[in-house]
């Protein structure tokens, strides 16, 4: 019943970039002037067929990864849970991602507050403060909504997760750690809390360095024997 969501936003992209494409030759079409908004309007879309094209090559990639996941290639578990059961992964799941990204905003919050006070300091402008500011709300706004709207994705889902050597399916959540530099980094079974939750931490390449993400898996009832050694598996390949 897994659905393959990665494929629904490569046919929207597609669209998208096709009805920008249109919008690059709009202004000759309709006979607008290039002084008069042309250049401006063909511009704009042109950077939006850029932008196209490159979500498009991320997500076709994505969406091969994930059919092969959904047609049986590499799959290691198929697990579903009770409506109690999900439900209390789901919140547990909330918590833990807001303590994540309130610990990361506090952090870059912290190192963009010491830079702006030393170049305060030393450049004797309050230009710089309010440069920080800006900085520190843009940083603000994922950390805080992230997690709203993970939790939200995950509430709608269906009460079921698939794990495989390439990725896991948690809900609607896909997380993958191959293709594009991305990477398994770790994998561990957290049984502080209930649920018990697999941790499966990767990383992915970007412009500001190496992201990491986790995907968090909740053990079914009578499962834990079944995770550990899931687990095993995972920590056995990561470390050959």
């Amino acid at each position: 019943m897994i659905q393959n969501t990665q494929q629904r936003i490569v046919n929207l992209w597609y669209i998208i970039t096709v009805v920008f494409l249109a919008w690059v030759f709009l202004p000759s079409l309709l006979g607008i002037d290039g002084m008069d908004g042309g250049f401006g309007i063909s511009f704009i879309a042109g950077f939006m067929v850029m932008v196209g094209v490159i979500v498009i090559v991320i997500y076709r990639s994505r969406a091969k990864q994930l059919e092969k996941i959904l047609t049986g290639e590499g799959q290691i578990a198929l697990w579903r849970y009770s409506p109690n059961e999900w439900m209390r992964f789901v919140a547990a799941d909330f918590e833990d991602e807001k303590k994540a990204k309130k610990n990361l905003f506090i952090m870059v919050a912290v190192i963009a507050a010491i830079v702006g006070v030393l170049m305060t300091i030393v450049l004797q402008s309050l230009l710089i403060v309010l440069i920080i500011i800006g900085i520190m709300v843009v940083v603000a706004i994922p950390a805080f909504l992230v997690p709203v709207f993970r939790y939200r994705k995950l509430k709608s889902s269906e009460a079921e997760a698939l794990i495989a050597e390439n990725g896991v399916i948690v809900g609607k959540m896909f997380h993958l750690w191959v293709k594009l530099g991305a990477r398994l980094d770790g994998v561990s079974l957290n049984t502080a809390e209930e649920p018990d939750i697999i941790e499966f931490n990767y990383s992915m390449p970007t412009r500001n360095g190496r992201q990491e993400e986790v995907a968090r898996v909740p053990v079914p009832f009578g499962k834990l024997e079944e995770a550990t050694r899931i687990v095993e598996h995972f920590k056995n390949k990561i470390n050959t």
